[in-house]
């Protein structure tokens, strides 16, 4: 028998080698997560309010999860609960007062995260100059039971002063002033910013609401979807909490370019950048002084029963669930 050489045999182990860790590399690579589409309900001219959604599904952190996002777009959040109610959307992400008016009449959900602070910027005439110029003046608001119009019940009892409310969508509004129908209008952004670059004569009367730290836009999920498909909640929660940090850790103007490709006009960058300074979106947890004022004025004006306004802090907390948060900010460490 011929003998082998030592640089033949190595030549020959390496070759093997090549041949053979390609495929113990495929073996050992996680299988890639299968796509699950959900639906999401929103509101409509609510893209910065949302900025941390709308970034996450920019740089992929949703699709990174499995999740394909099917936004479905309401006038505001009421309308939105009506098809949650149905069973039609798995998530929505809506103001505090429509869901607990929505928890108060015995709907069930979960609530997962804060998404927005503030955002109840107050726009009107450049004549008025505060919110106690609008004493007795009508003000437009986007609904009965939305946390912009709670806000505006809570100014009106702690300054001391009256607004005739007027129903309408916050779309509309601009036309409204400008035909003389209102004299100011509380709304979201970047609707609020949207208006004030359609003409001149218009000014942000109060750019964030005066109460501190204002609880405003939560993220919600139906028992239906928590049962079924029980980690999909910490998926999308931890891909929304990727795009908080994403706000967090990179210019402004970074963020306003994704929010403003979000509402298909790359020009609307300077609005995004003023919408901005109305909200707060990288706080995810619930503000709970702010959001036992909001119930209480609820409670007040009859939108909810009084007993619930009670203990505020107790029966929110039936609602919240944070232990995907919990699991999600520490693989992130989040803070």
């Amino acid at each position: 028998m011929k003998a082998i050489s030592k640089s033949v045999f190595i030549a020959s182990a390496a070759l093997a080698c090549a041949f053979t860790l390609p495929a113990a590399s495929a073996a050992s690579a996680p299988a890639k997560r299968p796509m699950i589409t959900v639906t999401l309900g929103d509101e409509v001219g609510s893209e910065v309010d949302y900025a941390n959604i709308w970034v996450a599904q920019h740089e992929g952190y949703y699709a990174k999860e499995g999740i394909r996002i099917e936004r479905k777009t309401f006038n505001n959040g009421p309308e939105a609960l009506l098809q949650f109610a149905n069973g039609s959307l798995d998530f929505v992400v809506g103001g505090l007062a429509p869901f607990m008016e929505m928890a108060a009449r015995g709907q069930q959900f979960k609530m997962l995260m804060s998404v927005t602070k503030y955002n109840a910027p107050l726009v009107g005439l450049d004549s008025i100059k505060d919110w106690k110029d609008l004493n007795g003046k009508k003000v437009g608001s986007p609904g009965i039971g939305v946390v912009q119009d709670a806000i505006l019940t809570y100014v009106e009892k702690t300054q001391h002063i009256k607004f005739e409310h007027v129903y309408g969508t916050v779309t509309s509004f601009p036309v409204m002033l400008r035909q003389g129908e209102i004299q100011a209008f509380i709304s979201w952004e970047p609707a609020a910013a949207t208006a004030l670059s359609q003409g001149k004569g218009l000014h942000y009367i109060a750019q964030r609401p005066p109460l501190h730290n204002a609880e405003s836009l939560e993220l919600i999920a139906s028992p239906a979807m928590m049962k079924q498909h029980p980690d999909v909640a910490y998926r999308f929660v931890k891909a929304t909490l990727e795009g908080m940090q994403y706000i967090k850790t990179h210019p402004e103007m970074d963020v306003a370019k994704i929010v403003a490709q979000k509402m298909r006009n790359p020009k609307a960058v300077p609005i995004v950048l003023q919408a901005m300074k109305s909200v707060g979106v990288t706080s995810p947890r619930v503000d709970m002084p702010s959001s036992a004022i909001i119930l209480k004025t609820l409670a007040q004006s009859g939108k909810i029963p009084a007993k619930y306004a009670k203990d505020p802090d107790a029966w929110l907390k039936t609602y919240l669930d944070y232990s995907d948060l919990d699991k999600a900010e520490k693989q992130l460490n989040f803070h």
